[in-house]
This record gives C-alpha cells, sequence and structure tokens, in this order.
C-alpha cells in the first residue's frame, strides 16, 4: 500500500510536470503562433497598405488619365464648337456672297439693259456727231474756200499796198534826192559866192595897198603903176563878171 502511494506520488509529480511542460509548451506555442499571428496581421496589413498604396497610385493615374482625356474631350468638344461656329459663319459668308452674287447679276442685268441703252443712245449719238461732221466739213470747206478767197484778196491787196508803198518810197526818195542836189547846189553856190566875197575882199585890199603904194611913189612911177592897176582892175572885174555869170546860169 505504501509503495503504491509513493509510486502514486511519483506518477503525480512527473504527471504534474509533464501537465506544466505541456502546459508551458502549449503557452509559447501559443504565444508564438500569436506572435506568428500579429506578424502575419502586419505583413498582410504592409501587403494590403502596399496594395493599397498601389492602387491609389493607379487609381490616380488613372484619375489623372480620366482627366486628361477629359481635358482632351472639353478641348475636342471646344474645337467642335469652334468649328460649327466657324461652319455657321461660313454659312452665313456662303448666304451672303450668294445674295450678294444675286444681287450682282440682277445689276449686271440691269447694267446689260441699260449698256444696252447706252449703245442705243450712243449709236444715235454717233449718227448725230456724224452728220454734224459732215455739216461741219461742209462748213469748213466753204470757210476754207472763203479764207482763201480772203487770203488771196488780202495777198492783192498787201501786193497793191507794197507797190503803192514802194512808188511812195521811191517818191520820196526822190525828193530826199533832190533836197540833196539841191543842198549840194546851195553849199556849192554859197562856196563859190564865198570865194566870190573873199576874191573881191582880196581885190578891195590888194587896191588899199595899191593906193598907198602909189601915193609914197613917184608921179611916174604912180603913172605907169596906175596904168597897170587899171589893167588888173579890168582883169578882176572880168573875172567876176564871169562868175557871176556862172553862178547865175547854175542857180
Amino acid at each position: 500500500m505504501p509503495k503504491r502511494k509513493k509510486r502514486k506520488k511519483i506518477e503525480h509529480s512527473a504527471f504534474s510536470k509533464l501537465a506544466s511542460f505541456t502546459s508551458s509548451a502549449i503557452k509559447d506555442y501559443k504565444h508564438n503562433q500569436k506572435l506568428k499571428q500579429q506578424q502575419l496581421e502586419k505583413d498582410l496589413k504592409k501587403q494590403e497598405f502596399s496594395k493599397l498604396s498601389i492602387e491609389k497610385k493607379e487609381l490616380r493615374a488613372k484619375e489623372d488619365n480620366f482627366r486628361k482625356q477629359e481635358e482632351k474631350l472639353q478641348i475636342k468638344f471646344e474645337n467642335l464648337k469652334l468649328k460649327e461656329r466657324e461652319l455657321e459663319f461660313k454659312e452665313n459668308e456662303l448666304k451672303t456672297k450668294e445674295n450678294s452674287l444675286k444681287e450682282k447679276e440682277i445689276n449686271l442685268k440691269f447694267k446689260g439693259e441699260e449698256q444696252k441703252n447706252k449703245e442705243t443712245d450712243l449709236k444715235k449719238k454717233e449718227k448725230e456727231l456724224q452728220i454734224r461732221s459732215e455739216e461741219q466739213n461742209r462748213k469748213d470747206v466753204d470757210l476754207k474756200v472763203r479764207e482763201d478767197e480772203q487770203r488771196q484778196k488780202e495777198l492783192k491787196e498787201t501786193r497793191r499796198k507794197r507797190r503803192e508803198q514802194k512808188l511812195r518810197d521811191e517818191k520820196e526818195q526822190e525828193k530826199r534826192n533832190l533836197e540833196a542836189l539841191k543842198l549840194r547846189e546851195w553849199e556849192e553856190k554859197f562856196d563859190r559866192e564865198q570865194k566870190a566875197r573873199e576874191e573881191q575882199e582880196k581885190l578891195k585890199e590888194e587896191r588899199l595897198r595899191m593906193r598907198e603904194s602909189n601915193k609914197r611913189s613917184n608921179d611916174a612911177d604912180y603913172s605907169n603903176n596906175s596904168e597897170e592897176v587899171s589893167n588888173n582892175s579890168e582883169e578882176v572885174a572880168q573875172q567876176l563878171e564871169a562868175l557871176d555869170v556862172e553862178n547865175s546860169s547854175k542857180n
């Protein structure tokens, strides 16, 4: 009996030790499992965080891409609006051009009619001008004939006046020549009379000298000299008479 109790005590202590060891091992295992679980959770959280970060980056990239696409779409939309406006503007321009072309066509038709009317009026005016030109040509011919006749008359009148003027000039020249001749004759007569007077003065002086010389000389000489003086006086008197006759004949 006591051996069994001891054995039981031994078995109980061994069992207690084993239980204690097992409990400690279980605790350690649980603790390790908890640590592993915590580490696993941390790893999972890290993975999730990393995954979330990657997803956020991808989302940001997608958002940026989407924003860029929206901007591109907005730009395309604005461009489409601009193109629509340009198309509207071009359509309006085309309408304006069409209206302008229609107006031009109407104006061209109107101008064509006006041009036809102008051409008709121009033809009428040309005919009138031609008639006037022919009338003017006839008038010019008549005027030219009258001018030629008048020119001939004027030429004849000029020639007549020239002849009359020439005759007058010739008469004037003859008159001037006659006056010049009379003047020369008068000058010559005056010169002759002057010379005659000078000769008479010389004779008077000579007579005075001779009278004086006769007074100084003797009677015989005086008688001889008086004869010579009388003879010289007679010669001088004859010369003076001849000069007077010549002058009277010239005058």
